[in-house]
């Protein structure tokens, strides 16, 4: 299907919308692959075509979308974004179709063939192959800090987000997100096997508050040994020294400093180190963050699930020695009843109706440019004549359209040829998704195309907006595709 196509005489909403679902599609081919022939292929193009529509949509958006040589091409910062935010509309828009135009819930919506998500938990790598074997889905992952992870999301970089947090997870994030529990994840402290309280099966803070620290910082940026004293009502320690998960747990390898683990999170193993539960028993939540507009209900009910199980079978592999305190061992039949319940939960949202059948009944931007005409102009016969086309040339667009779609979108009467409520209400709809896309995605828009990164190709198409060329950001020079899982 064509891309967005001119109508210079309707209201500017619609006339500007950059993207469409085959420049997605060659997107997101980009970003799985970095091969330019390769990105052409998948996206069902020649490699020639498919320069000259990357050329377009940085012409469309005002963005250098992706950074190409002779032969690769990968996103940029602002591509990657722009995907992201993309990807997000158009599934706003199927769902839109769904509620308004069929009268389905809101769930009704197909999973996304990759899901973009950021962790802060390096277990998540495990789940890559059985999210692919057990849920369909392939996993495009990174991994950050739990704040980066969850700014990942508030940015539009991901579609979801697997973090931690000692608060309420979605309070952190300015945007509307879902949150499913993860893990109820209390906390042990990791002594050297000479600490004078090493002996003993549980400790606690206040007799710790001397000793040296190494901690994370949390989704608000907190330092987590400091809000849990705080949350314990004691004073934080005087000496705390706040360091990324690797660099944490080779000080602690080290003996250089103790500090706080759960069984959510690798745990160091060493014969100098031991694990003990601490009397005041703090915890964190462990969560799983999803856009809701692009990950359906079922699909994230059943992530939160994988994710609590692949934990709580880690739990048992590899510290079964702290089940030997009665308390541990509640703690975990607690997890894993509240686990099958939520497995239940999952396994009856599956029974939601599927949504569209094929990817040829979905609305693309030429078929809202044309309802979006009839809408604003009152009737088929005004709306064509502001098309330039006739009435029965635009009748014949609509009915083809209500054909792909099984749905009728027009009611015909005495006074000619209206629009249907529903798609009226699709329409009304419309209008926020396309300003959140503009405000998103589109942010840089511009009249000339930036000039290109140090060792890229100027396109011919860019010629006449060449400049001086400038230094990469610290995102551009440092960014690196995500393996993603499983065949594209």
């Amino acid at each position: 299907m064509p891309s967005a196509i001119p109508v210079p005489s309707v209201p500017d909403r619609l006339t500007r919308l950059p993207l469409s679902r085959p420049d997605l599609r060659l997107l997101d081919a980009i970003g799985q692959c970095g091969d330019l022939a390769e990105a052409a292929r998948r996206a069902g193009l020649r490699a020639a075509a498919a320069e000259r529509r990357l050329d377009r949509l940085d012409q469309a958006t005002g963005l250098r979308l992706t950074l190409r040589d002779a032969r690769t091409a990968r996103l940029s910062t602002e591509g990657a974004r722009v995907l992201v935010a993309g990807r997000r509309f158009f599934r706003q828009v199927d769902q839109a179709v769904q509620t308004e135009i069929y009268g389905r819930g809101t769930e009704a919506l197909n999973a996304p063939r990759i899901l973009d998500i950021a962790t802060a938990e390096p277990l998540m790598e495990d789940l890559v192959e059985d999210a692919a074997d057990t849920l369909g889905i392939l996993l495009s992952v990174s991994h950050d800090t739990p704040l980066q992870v969850l700014r990942q999301l508030d940015g539009y970089r991901v579609d979801a987000a697997h973090t931690w947090g000692l608060d309420v997870l979605s309070h952190a994030v300015d945007r509307t997100v879902r949150t499913y529990d993860v893990l109820d994840d209390p906390l042990w402290v990791t002594l050297p096997v000479g600490h004078p309280l090493a002996g003993r099966d549980t400790v606690s803070l206040a007799d710790l508050r001397d000793e040296n620290w190494v901690s994370e910082a949390g989704p608000r940026g907190e330092v987590l040994v400091s809000r849990v004293y705080q949350s314990a009502g004691l004073t934080p320690p005087a000496r705390i020294q706040v360091a990324g998960a690797s660099v944490a747990r080779g000080m602690l390898r080290r003996g250089d400093a103790v500090g706080l683990g759960s069984p959510a999170c690798p745990a160091v193993f060493a014969p100098s180190l031991v694990r003990r539960s601490l009397r005041e028993r703090p915890r964190r939540a462990a969560g799983l963050l999803v856009d809701p507009a692009v990950v359906p209900g079922a699909l994230a009910q059943q992530l939160a699930a994988l994710l609590t199980d692949r934990c709580l079978s880690r739990f048992t592999e590899r510290h079964g020695d702290l089940l030997r305190d009665p308390w541990w061992a509640d703690w975990l039949r607690g997890q894993r009843g509240e686990l099958a319940r939520r497995t239940e939960d999952a396994a009856h949202s599956l029974r939601t109706p599927p949504a569209l059948p094929a990817e040829s009944a979905q609305i693309d931007v030429e078929d809202l440019h044309l309802l979006r005409a009839v809408a604003d102009h009152g009737s088929i016969n005004r709306a064509a004549a502001v098309l330039s086309i006739s009435q029965s040339a635009l009748t014949r667009r609509i009915h083809r359209l209500e054909l792909r779609l099984g749905a009728s979108l027009l009611v015909r009467s005495s006074r000619g040829t209206d629009l249907t409520a529903p798609t009226r209400q699709f329409l009304d709809r419309l209008a926020s998704f396309e300003a959140e896309l503009h405000a998103v995605g589109l942010t840089g828009q511009r009249d000339t195309v930036p000039p290109a990164e140090p060792g890229t190709t100027q396109r011919r198409a860019h010629r006449s907006s060449r400049g001086a060329v400038g230094r990469p950001g610290r995102a551009e020079r440092g960014a690196t595709r995500p393996a993603v899982a499983g065949r594209g």
